[in-house]
C-alpha cells in the first residue's frame, strides 16, 4: 500500500510539473511567450531588418520568436498559420500576401484563443495593427521624384512606375508615387507601370522599360529592392545624368549609400524597419497582458534625400 501511495504522489507531482510548462495564455507565468511570425518573404531586405529588430527585442523580453516565410504567396502563409494555430502560440503577427486569403485563418486562430496582430496590411478580427498608410507612404516618395523634376527637368520627364499588383495594398502605394510626382510636376508623363518586387524583376523591368521607352528618365518604385534592380539596367545603358532620376522606398542599406554617393539613385522613404520589428514584439506582449488596441499604430516615416542622408548612414 505505501509503494502505491508513494507512486500516486509521484505522478501527481509529474503532473504539476507538466502544469507549470503551459502557455501564457493559459495563466501559467513561468513558460516563455510564443510569438510566430509569419512574413512576406523572408530574402526582402526590408523584411530582414524587421526581423532583426524582432528577434533583439524577443530576446530582451525573453519571448520564444519563430518566422515563416510566405514567400510573396498566400498557400505558405495559410500552411504556416496552420502549423502555429496546432502549436498553440500565444501570438501570431502577419503580414499578408493575400487579405481574402487569410482571413479565414485569422477567424481560426481568433477561435483558438491566439492573439493576432496585423503587420504592413489591415486584416479584420485581429487584436492590434501596426502598419503605416500605404497612399501616404507612395506620396512621399513621389514628392521626391516631383520635385527632382521641377527643379532639375524644368518640369518634363517621362515616368515609369515598378508596382507590385500580386499584393493588393501595395496598389494604394503605387497611386500615392504617381500623385506625388504630379503634385510638383504635373506636365511629368507616366509612360509605364511595371510589375517587380525584388532586384532581378527589377532589372529586367528596367532594361524592358529603356527598349520600349528610351526616353524614360524618371523611375519609382513601391521598393528600394526592385529599383536597385532598374539602377542597374540603367547604369548598364550609360543612362547616368543629372536628367536621370530614380527613388525608391524602405531606405535599405544600400540604396542609402547610392543617395550618399550622388549617384541617380536620387531618395527614399525611410519606416525604421528595425524599430518597426522591436514594436511589433512590444505590440504582442501588451496585447496579452492588457488586451486588443483599437487605433492603427503608424510606423515613422521620413524621406531620404541627398541634403538629409548623412542621418541614415
Amino acid at each position: 500500500m505505501k509503494k502505491i501511495i508513494a507512486l500516486a504522489m509521484s505522478m501527481m507531482m509529474v503532473l504539476g510539473l507538466v502544469g507549470c510548462g503551459s502557455n501564457a495564455k493559459n495563466g501559467e507565468t513561468n513558460s516563455k511567450l510564443r510569438v510566430g511570425y509569419v512574413t512576406m518573404d523572408i530574402t526582402s531586405p526590408y523584411f530582414i531588418s524587421m526581423i532583426d529588430g524582432m528577434k533583439e527585442k524577443a530576446e530582451e523580453l525573453g519571448i520564444e520568436l519563430s518566422v515563416h516565410d510566405g514567400k510573396y504567396e498566400a498557400q505558405p502563409q495559410i500552411d504556416a498559420m496552420e502549423t502555429l494555430i496546432t502549436q498553440k502560440v500565444d501570438v501570431i503577427v502577419l503580414s499578408a500576401n493575400d487579405t481574402e486569403a487569410l482571413q479565414p485563418m485569422v477567424d481560426k486562430a481568433k477561435e483558438e484563443g491566439i492573439k493576432v496582430i496585423a503587420a504592413n496590411v489591415e486584416m479584420k478580427n485581429v487584436d492590434a495593427f501596426v502598419s503605416l498608410d500605404e497612399y501616404d507612404y507612395g506620396f512621399m516618395g513621389g514628392e521626391i521624384a516631383g520635385k527632382y523634376i521641377a527643379e532639375n527637368m524644368n518640369g518634363e520627364a517621362e515616368v515609369a512606375v515598378l508596382t507590385f499588383s500580386q499584393i493588393p495594398a501595395v496598389l494604394n502605394r503605387s497611386k500615392g508615387l504617381i500623385e506625388g510626382i504630379q503634385k510638383h510636376a504635373p506636365n511629368a508623363k507616366i509612360v509605364s507601370k511595371v510589375d517587380a518586387n525584388d532586384r532581378e524583376t527589377g532589372m529586367k523591368a528596367g532594361e524592358n522599360i529603356l527598349q520600349a521607352n528610351p526616353n524614360v528618365n524618371v523611375v519609382v518604385g513601391v521598393s528600394d529592392d526592385a529599383v536597385l534592380g532598374a539602377y542597374e539596367a540603367f547604369v548598364g545603358a550609360n543612362r547616368t545624368g543629372k536628367d536621370v532620376c530614380l527613388v525608391g522606398l524602405d531606405a535599405v542599406d544600400e540604396a542609402i549609400e547610392k543617395i550618399d554617393e550622388d549617384t541617380i539613385f536620387r531618395g527614399s522613404v525611410d519606416i525604421a524597419p528595425f524599430e518597426s520589428g522591436k514594436n511589433i514584439i512590444d505590440t504582442a506582449k501588451k496585447v496579452v497582458e492588457e488586451g486588443s488596441i483599437k487605433d492603427m499604430i503608424k510606423f515613422p516615416m521620413t524621406q531620404v534625400t541627398k541634403e538629409n542622408v548623412a542621418e541614415f548612414k
